[in-house]
């Protein structure tokens, strides 16, 4: 009788190791999945974060150019902006003369209210027998010695620049 009450223990203590040996193989294989899954969900939010840095920079990049695109003249100084403002306004005056010498290739005497932008005083309209000069009345306010078109030439001719 001993010997099946052995045989019994025996199979008890071997079915309780069993049942150890499982736990401890599942408690291992969750704490295994459980981790993998831990180091999935920080990849996806490692991700996530490069993701959301990389919007925020194209968001930033966007704004700043708009903003740049919208105030163009922000990063100029006084002194640059009068530069451009002179070259704008001597421009508009070269393309007035110009249309007065249209004019004087036609056979017509321009009129003297014909005057660049900015400027009060009319044009100088000098006659020379059969040539015609129009004259800018102050052309130190372009940085140029003279500014005038001849009915001969036709042309726009600004001479030199002011020394003062």
């Amino acid at each position: 009788m001993c010997a099946p009450l052995a045989e019994a223990n025996a199979l008890r203590k071997s079915r309780i190791r069993n049942e150890e040996s499982r736990t401890v193989e599942m408690a291992q294989t969750t704490t295994t999945r459980i981790t993998e899954e831990e180091d999935r969900q920080k990849a996806r939010n490692k991700d996530g974060l490069y993701i959301k840095g990389g919007v925020g920079l194209a968001l930033l990049m966007l704004f700043v150019s708009l903003g740049l695109y919208a105030y163009p003249d922000l990063s100029k100084s006084d002194v640059q902006l009068a530069q451009e403002q002179a070259v704008i306004q001597l421009e508009e005056c070269r393309q007035v003369f110009q249309a007065i010498g249209i004019r004087l290739s036609e056979g017509e005497i321009p009129d003297s209210t014909m005057s660049c932008p900015g400027t009060n005083i009319p044009n100088i309209i000098l006659r020379q027998g059969s040539k015609i000069t129009v004259s800018h009345p102050n052309p130190r306010q372009f940085g140029l010695v003279e500014l005038y078109v001849t009915s001969d030439s036709h042309r726009v001719v600004m001479e030199g620049q002011d020394q003062g």
